[in-house]
């Protein structure tokens, strides 16, 4: 079960060993604003006299910062339909931001309109040792500045003012074709299908564990990403031809798993999905992402130069050429729209556009995810002028 917002869940084991689980209601819980909690009824054995509580202490509860305060604004963003549209991991994530700015020193109670850049600044200097998270706060803060200003409830946005930490642009780089064809070769049957399925479909992990041959159609792939859900409706994934004849085959084909230490191959078969583990299990979006982990064939080590895999064979974590294997997930959107890029013909107009329309992407993020590849296009082709000019002189 959920928690509400204010709710604290206490587990206690007595010298018996019988645990007993406790409800209390806390909505400070952690700031400076925490008061004493107060015990509720157990949700599970009277969940009537529960709800109806929490429903009194949430509308009885007097605000806990003044009209036109920050506390006040992310009290009131926090309720907002703009904030209860965001997914999940979102949330999450700016939930950290939004309880720093409630319980910084003097923020919570602090006007508005009182918030100068310096201010802001500082804040982000007592953060510099994680400068993602710093310019991820400045993020957020704009975010939240920027839907206040239209209503009235904040005249500048300071955030604005205040520039983000430099940081060394390390994502989203496609992997070259030799880490894709090394993956072909050596990866496990289940892994092989994920990385097959990414640069298929370039869609997250947690959207490819779901799909399975229901979500075929024509020469396509239906898809409803789950982040966007809420937004948008299902979309059309155009397929090549060999590409639909491989989901096709693997609609009506078991995954022969092999480890050393089993007497012989085991074969699994889900008609449902196209991607389970060798126990026939679904993946979730963690299992995804761990499968994905140190010790596979796509993420060797970093402790030894080769690992023994499931199938009981050592897996080498450099290429031929002694070129290290990529660290990066193979199902990420850049390789996927590295690969769509590759394969379409500039003169049929499969541009940025066409790409983020079949992959449900906006503009901004393709050309974000692409942006490696025009990179080393660039300098591949200043090689070439180089080389060229060097033989004239």
């Amino acid at each position: 079960m959920k928690l509400p917002e204010g709710v604290e869940k206490s587990v206690k084991t007595k010298p018996n060993g019988k645990t007993y689980t406790y409800y209390y209601w806390n909505p400070g819980r952690g700031t400076k604003r925490q008061a004493e909690r107060i015990k509720l009824p157990n949700p599970e054995k009277q969940p009537r006299l529960f709800w109806a509580e929490v429903e009194r202490r949430q509308t009885s509860t007097p605000t806990a910062y003044p009209a036109g305060s920050i506390g006040d604004l992310i009290a009131r963003y926090r309720d907002s339909d703009e904030f209860k549209r965001l997914s999940e991991g979102t949330k999450s994530n700016y939930e950290v931001h939004m309880r720093r700015f409630e319980d910084c020193d003097g923020w919570g109670t602090l006007a508005v309109r009182g918030l100068e850049p310096i201010v802001v600044q500082m804040l982000r200097d007592s953060t510099k040792e994680t400068p993602v998270m710093a310019n991820q706060m400045l993020s957020v803060g704009g975010t939240i500045w920027d839907w206040a200003i239209p209503l009235n409830l904040a005249k500048l946005n300071p955030f604005e003012k205040v520039r983000d930490f430099e940081v060394p642009d390390r994502g989203h780089v496609p992997w070259p074709a030799w880490a894709i064809e090394h993956v072909r070769q050596r990866a496990w049957p289940d892994l092989l299908r994920m990385m097959r399925l990414g640069i298929m479909t370039c869609q997250r992990g947690s959207d490819m564990v779901e799909m399975g041959p229901e979500h075929r159609n024509g020469h396509g792939l239906l898809s409803r990403p789950k982040k966007t859900k809420k937004r948008r409706r299902a979309f059309m994934i155009p397929l090549t031809t060999a590409d639909a004849l491989e989901l096709d085959r693997w609609a009506e084909t078991p995954v022969t798993f092999t480890n050393s230490r089993w007497k012989q191959p085991i074969q699994r078969f889900r008609e449902d999905l196209y991607l389970y583990s060798p126990k026939g299990a679904q993946y979730t979006p963690t299992a995804c992402a761990r499968a994905m982990g140190d010790g596979s064939p796509i993420r060797p080590k970093a402790s030894s130069s080769a690992s023994v895999g499931r199938s009981g064979s050592p897996v080498r974590s450099k290429n031929t050429s002694g070129t290290s294997t990529p660290r990066t997930p193979i199902i990420r959107p850049s390789t996927a729209c590295e690969a769509l890029a590759s394969w379409s013909a500039p003169s049929k107009g499969y541009g940025v556009d066409q790409i983020a329309n079949d992959i449900g992407m906006t503009r901004q993020n393709v050309e974000q995810y692409m942006r490696f590849r025009d990179q080393m296009k660039v300098a591949a082709d200043g090689k070439k002028r180089l080389r060229l000019v060097t033989k004239e002189d």
